[in-house]
This record gives structure tokens, sequence and C-alpha cells, in this order.
């Protein structure tokens, strides 16, 4: 094989690697992210924080990542906030979860 093959071949193998690590950091991220949600909204309302972060999960993972996913996580966590007779904004509730991305995108860093 020539060195120009080999050469691609290097490229292609570092940059499947470079996807597939960028999707298992995005994938810890989100599930961390949603964990943090989970006990906030725990805290906030005395709900138990697995059955609240099961059900966190099943729906986002459901979703794929994306927009969609994060704006329905939000509406679910106001919604049910509100049963509780918690009234939060919508930008209260971005708020949070920009704060518990960060605070997850923090720890996978350290």
């Amino acid at each position: 094989m020539s060195d120009l093959l080999h050469t691609v071949e290097a490229k292609g193998a570092t940059s499947q690697m470079n996807f597939i690590a960028g999707q298992e950091a995005a994938f810890w991220v989100r599930a961390r992210r949603n964990r943090l949600l989970a006990d906030w909204f725990s805290d906030l309302t005395d709900e138990n924080v697995q059955s609240y972060l099961r059900l966190l999960l099943d729906a986002d993972f459901a979703k794929v990542e994306s927009r969609e996913a994060e704006q329905w996580i939000l509406t679910k966590i106001r919604n049910d906030l509100m049963g509780f007779g918690i009234f939060l904004t919508p930008e209260q509730m971005r708020d949070q979860l920009r704060r518990c991305e960060t605070q997850a995108l923090l720890e996978r860093a350290g």
C-alpha cells in the first residue's frame, strides 16, 4: 500500500475516533446535566431523585440530542414544578439548565 493510502486511512481512523469521543463526551455531559436537574427538582419538591431522574433520562435519550429534546425537558420540569405550586418562568428554567450544563462540563473537564 502506498504512503498516501496509509495517510488517508490514518486520518480517517483519527477522525472517526475524535467523532466517537465527542459523542461520548456529549452523552456524559447530558446525562450529568439531567442528574443535576433531577437533584435540583428533588430539592425543591422532596420528590424521589432516582424516580425523577429516570423520567428525565428516558425522555431525553428517546428524543436524541436536539433543541427539541432540551425544550421538552424544560417544559416537563416546569410543568411538574407547577404541580407543586412552584412557578418559574421559561427564562429561569433555561438559566437553571445552563447552570447544570456548565457544572457538568466543568466536572467532565476536571
